[in-house]
């Protein structure tokens, strides 16, 4: 992919540059075939999506503050407007742009195609009591039905899964989010353990079902950094405050902090009492318990989410 001067002139000239961006996202991550070494998958692409986005970053600034006025208005629309008649929504916490193709084979294998019908820009801070609180006015693990839908809260392949029907439901899936929280540097859970056991929970979920059509989206995706081509140095400065205010595994924080936005505008973003780190800015992991995923900041691909639509054949 060449970042010269006509592809970010394409990009300004879009009707809606952030569909366009979208739509480059995706590419980066599509395959033809499931890979048969998915940790190198997502090295090499986690590389490419490091690249593509530095590029934006310096090249198209202007993308950060649409996004972020959106992600502030953004009220759970894009969620509520799927759930009418019969419809079953699956907010599958954390699940990324990344996913969508290796999700498209996986379910193609066991009779179900995956369509997808857009994305939507998460709530700030992309934090999952960011979207869940607009829905159900709590977290999602102690949800309960709403006069708009009825409501179900899977965590993980252990859950009984019963979707009522004849009305629209919402289901809440705390996948992936769950094992990305293990992954660490010791690599003892991999991103590729972490989507086996979506996938299996997922068609679960899908099975309990039956032949409704059902949407897929996300409240948040995540930041992925295994190795120092997936994420951006910061000056030891701002590292320094940077690790005095945030923990390696949240990429937002509240209260504290907020000065960084005034200070450090470049690698920081604030709205409200949150301030978050801006693009793929963060600091090495130091030890074998070191997270290699978080979420909470203000990158590509924690912001944007897909909208996907699943159906039996």
């Amino acid at each position: 992919m060449s970042l010269d001067r006509r592809f970010f002139q394409r990009i300004v000239d879009a009707d809606d540059p952030v569909t366009s961006v979208w739509e480059e996202l995706l590419d980066i991550w599509r395959t033809d075939t499931y890979p048969d070494d998915l940790m190198a998958f997502y090295d090499e692409r986690e590389a490419l999506l490091s690249h593509f986005e530095e590029g934006m970053f310096y090249g198209f600034g202007e993308l950060y503050e649409t996004l972020l006025q959106r992600s502030l208005n953004q009220d759970g629309k894009f969620v509520r407007e799927l759930l009418d008649d019969e419809a079953v929504v699956v907010i599958a916490d954390s699940f990324s742009l990344r996913e969508v193709h290796l999700l498209e084979h996986c379910l193609e294998e066991v009779g179900y195609r995956l369509r997808i019908e857009g994305f939507a820009v998460a709530p700030f801070p992309t934090l999952t009591e960011s979207l869940s609180r607009k829905l159900l006015g709590t977290n999602p693990s102690v949800g309960r039905d709403t006069p708009e839908f009825r409501y179900c809260y899977v965590a993980g392949p252990a859950t009984q899964v019963r979707v009522p029907e004849g009305e629209p439901v919402l289901v809440w899936l705390r996948l992936p989010d769950i094992c990305l929280e293990e992954v660490t540097v010791a690599q003892a859970t991999t991103v590729a353990d972490t989507l086996d056991v979506t996938v299996t929970t997922l068609r679960q979920v899908l099975e309990s079902i039956g032949h409704r059509p059902v949407f897929i989206t996300s409240d948040h995706g995540y930041m992925y950094a295994r190795n120092n081509d997936h994420f951006w140095q910061m000056p030891p400065e701002v590292e320094r405050e940077v690790k005095r205010t945030f923990a390696r595994e949240s990429r937002a924080k509240s209260g504290e902090g907020i000065h960084l936005a005034e200070r450090y505008g470049e690698f920081f973003v604030g709205a409200g009492t949150y301030v978050a780190i801006k693009g793929r800015f963060w600091w090495a992991g130091s030890g074998q318990n070191d997270r290699c995923t978080a979420h909470g900041g203000f990158s590509l691909a924690e912001v944007l989410v897909p909208v996907m639509l699943i159906e039996s054949f």
